[in-house]
């Protein structure tokens, strides 16, 4: 690394008051806050030649994340009657990612990006509403009701000094994006809202517990995408590969609007407790519907004018899932519990879900095509709008790119409409708890999970006999396993006559074969009071994780980003090795799953406290994906590869078998409590990382010479004063 990241700023103050407007009938809370952070990015710098075809780092001028944010909270709650109880909160937030660059969490696409690469975030309007009212109708009887209105709007600018008009442009060799933000962008409307309510009903007697109740979530999104690029191009990006072009990536401009209808839930449960054995039963329904209202798009640079009808039920899903727990006192004294659980859950999927089944997105909105400068003015001296082989351009590498076909990627029933086919986990657990005295307790468990209703995207104008498979060695280069110099295989390119073919289907994985992901996982956890108020706890948690995709859809070859292992949404395939171990099963050891956690505090006298947390956590497990060339390929594959493509990603490095150095970090706090007549101050001292750890958080994985540079490392030793006056 050339540079560190540092804090160059943070701040946080606020003020809070509370009471009652009317003695045991109205009381307010109120609190008004702003804080934010600026961050300066490890070793990326603002770009000397901005508006140009390359990146000139300016080492005077680091690049920075600027975040601010502003919350103004009240909370209103009125003992209406006797039975009767009526809570208000509302939190109005006005915020902003005021600058990302560098950008390796939350909004931003990461940090290998120059400053004008990434895009600002003005985050208004948004907050949350909520209303909640509970009523003890009896001493048996209990009534709750909620509602809330979640507000989320992020809209994304350009960088201060570029334009719409400037290109975006991608090094392949380091995963730069510089020049601009990308090809689209969304600087009017861009927002996700969301709806809540819910019902309870609870009933006790003396052996059981019963409750019933339903909750149901809406949300609505709509983003209006606006490209980038010269005039009469926008949406078209440039790719390079060691400064040269390589590719062109189009990308179709619309607006989309979809609606969650209905993510629902009614239960039912009860705990029955029979002398030492209580027993949880329950039965959950769970509801999801999507839509998406009539689209009518006008003709953008390289898409025409389209219009479709509402899509109703995209997708509409049903299932049941069933709950039982039990815990038993082993020895009837209430020192040593034996519990046991096993339940089905479904994926929660917000309104994200809907948006896939927007015939807009149904089409194809970004394709690539190879780019040779033939005489290195780097512009592509072709004809843009013409999609076939011409001047300097390749054809495009998916045929349907820019045509009105909603239909180009299609939704099969199993996964659309029905029962049981959401995405879902079956979890066991099984856990003893022990009080191994007046002071000392210890919980040991074992925990079993695995998933299923896997979706596979299937192109149904291939087969996996229409792909040609070869072999490239990797890099000879010490920071590579073995030094590299070792065989990639069962690589895979399209036969030339099936290029830019495509036609998809997305339905469940179990038509080609079985895909697993698998947990197990073993806890222990010791909490313990040792006498004068001192306090200990911590605990270790580890397993195993195994992901396991060894079927074919359509190339029978691995994809560089979504491997087992690395991606949530795994390719499936059977040829591919890397120094002959295959890629499609993918098992994480205990070294990537072992974290091991303790804290603790010790009062000391004139009311002072010391308190500490100690974390230890697996080291970042990393990969590289090589941009191997024609050149490279064409020895073991006979021929270019299809469609005139320049490079193919290629994963050099098996997953989950590298790691970087375990993360540790200790945090350490003392605290000062003051009485001053009715008011009570805490006063607080923080040393976070007060080791001053630099461990890795985030790197570059592209294999080149950035390759495992550090984009995000933990912060250094930070010292915080803070206090809280309660009077």
């Amino acid at each position: 690394m050339t540079d560190v990241p540092k804090l160059n700023r943070m701040y946080d103050a606020g003020f809070t008051v509370g009471g009652p407007i009317r003695k045991d009938k109205v009381w307010f809370f109120a609190t008004v806050r702003r804080w934010g952070v600026r961050n300066q990015a490890a070793g990326l710098y603002l770009n000397k030649t901005q508006g140009t075809p390359f990146y000139t780092p300016d080492l005077t001028r680091p690049a920075f994340r600027d975040e601010k944010y502003q919350s103004h909270a009240a909370r209103i709650t009125w003992q209406v009657s006797q039975k009767n109880k009526l809570n208000i909160f509302t939190d109005i937030k006005h915020d902003c990612i005021c600058q990302s660059g560098g950008a390796a969490s939350g909004l931003g696409s990461g940090a290998a990006n120059a400053q004008e690469g990434e895009a600002p975030w003005r985050l208004w309007p948004n907050g949350i509403i909520q209303a909640t009212w509970t009523s003890p109708v009896t001493s048996k009887l209990l009534l709750e009701a909620g509602a809330s209105n979640v507000m989320f709007h992020w809209p994304n600018l350009l960088y201060s000094g570029t334009s719409p008009d400037d290109v975006a442009i991608t090094e392949q060799s380091t995963s730069m994006r510089y020049n601009s933000v990308g090809g689209l962008y969304t600087p009017r409307i861009r927002l996700g809202d969301r709806y809540s309510e819910r019902f309870g009903l609870s009933y006790i007697t003396g052996s059981h517990a019963f409750k019933t109740g339903i909750q149901w979530d809406q949300g609505r999104s709509d983003t209006e995408n606006i490209g980038t690029g010269e005039p009469g191009a926008k949406g078209v990006s440039y790719q390079f590969n060691r400064g040269v072009p390589v590719a062109l990536r189009y990308d179709a401009i619309f607006r989309e609007r979809y609606y969650q209808k209905a993510e629902l839930g009614i239960y039912a449960q009860d705990q029955w407790t029979l002398q030492r054995l209580s027993v949880n039963y329950g039965l959950r329904f769970d509801y999801y519907n999507g839509y998406v209202p009539p689209v009518n798009e006008p003709a953008h640079d390289f898409t025409p004018a389209v219009q479709y009808a509402a899509v109703h039920g995209g997708p509409a899903w049903k299932d049941l899932n069933p709950r039982l727990g039990a815990a038993y006192d082993l020895f009837g004294n209430g020192r040593t519990a034996l519990k046991v659980s096993y339940g089905r859950y479904v994926a929660m999927t917000g309104n994200g879900q809907v948006r896939q089944y927007n015939p807009l997105n149904s089409s194809v909105n970004n394709t690539t095509r190879s780019w040779t400068d033939t005489n290195s003015n780097y512009i592509p001296d072709c004809d843009l709008h013409n999609l076939a082989l011409n001047g300097e351009c390749g054809p495009i590498a998916n045929s349907n790119f820019g045509k009105a076909n909603p239909n180009a990627i299609r939704y099969a029933t199993d996964v659309r409409n029905g029962w049981q086919i959401r995405p879902y986990t079956w979890d066991i657990g099984t856990e003893l708890q022990r009080q191994l005295s007046a002071s000392m307790s210890m919980t040991a468990g074992y925990y079993h999970n695995w998933d299923g209703a896997f979706a596979v995207t299937d192109n149904v104008s291939v087969a996996p006999q229409d792909f040609d498979t070869f072999c490239i060695t990797a890099p000879r280069d010490s920071r590579l396993p073995n030094g590299g110099g070792y065989q990639v295989c069962g690589l895979a390119d399209v036969t030339p006559g099936k290029f830019g073919v495509v036609s998809s289907e997305v339905t469940q994985s179990s038509h080609f074969g079985k895909q697993k992901r698998t947990n197990d996982f073993v806890g222990v956890s010791v909490e313990a009071r040792i006498g004068r108020g001192m306090r200990v706890g911590g605990g270790i948690d580890t397993g195993r994780t195994v992901d396991d995709v060894c079927f074919n859809v359509d190339s029978p070859s691995a994809v560089a980003a979504n491997l087992p292992g690395v991606s949530t949404s795994p390719i499936p395939h059977t040829t591919t090795t890397i120094d002959g171990k295959k890629t499609c099963h993918v098992v994480t050891p205990l070294a990537g799953n072992t974290q091991v956690k303790l804290n603790g505090s010790i009062p000391l006298p004139a009311e002072t406290m010391v308190s500490a947390t100690l974390q230890s956590l697996p080291g970042l497990p990393y990969y590289a994906t090589y941009n191997a060339t024609t050149a490279e390929i064409l020895p073991s594959l006979g021929r270019n590869l299809a469609g005139g493509t320049r490079t193919l990603a290629v994963p050099l490095v098996m997953p989950q078998t590298v790691r970087e150095n375990r993360r540790s970090q200790l945090d350490l706090r003392l605290t000062k409590y003051l009485t001053m007549g009715k008011r009570r101050v805490q006063a607080n001292f923080d040393l976070y990382n007060a080791l001053n750890s630099s461990d890795i958080l985030g790197e570059n994985t592209t294999f080149g010479s950035s390759w495992r540079k550090p984009t995000l490392v933990l912060n250094g030793r930070l010292i915080e004063f803070s206090a809280n006056m309660s009077f």
